[in-house]
């Protein structure tokens, strides 16, 4: 097995630091406070908040954005890069719709093979 190299020793010495503990600690107090908050609120008003965020990722998403144009989407860039999970989903997002494009871009190639050999004949 190799030794890390610098870049590797510095990351490593940054997730051993108190200042990342305290951050990772910090994260987690939000997510609780978050939990906590959005149990509190009426059933109408839950269903309204996922409704919301479900449109505005979906949509972010749809159009290709980053996972910085997510942040900026749902209204909390730059601090929204602390969300826990948040890349994940939007990883997640991001692959389910580049497929889609994709699949939508082959059928576009495929008809305008189509048309153009039937123009040929």
């Amino acid at each position: 097995m190799t030794k890390p190299n610098e870049f590797g020793r510095s990351l490593q010495e940054w997730w051993d630091s108190d200042e990342c503990k305290q951050i990772q600690k910090a994260n987690e107090e939000a997510k609780q406070r978050a939990v906590g908050k959005y149990f509190m609120l009426s059933e109408e008003d839950k269903l309204d908040m996922v409704q919301a965020i479900c449109y505005i990722m979906c949509k972010a998403e749809q159009e290709g954005t980053s996972h910085r144009g997510l942040q900026d989407a749902l209204g909390i860039y730059p601090s929204g890069f602390w969300v826990d999970h948040l890349m994940d989903v939007h990883n997640s997002l991001y692959e389910y719709y580049d497929k889609i494009r994709q699949k939508k871009t082959n059928w576009i190639k495929i008809l305008k093979l189509y048309k153009s050999s039937q123009k040929h004949k």
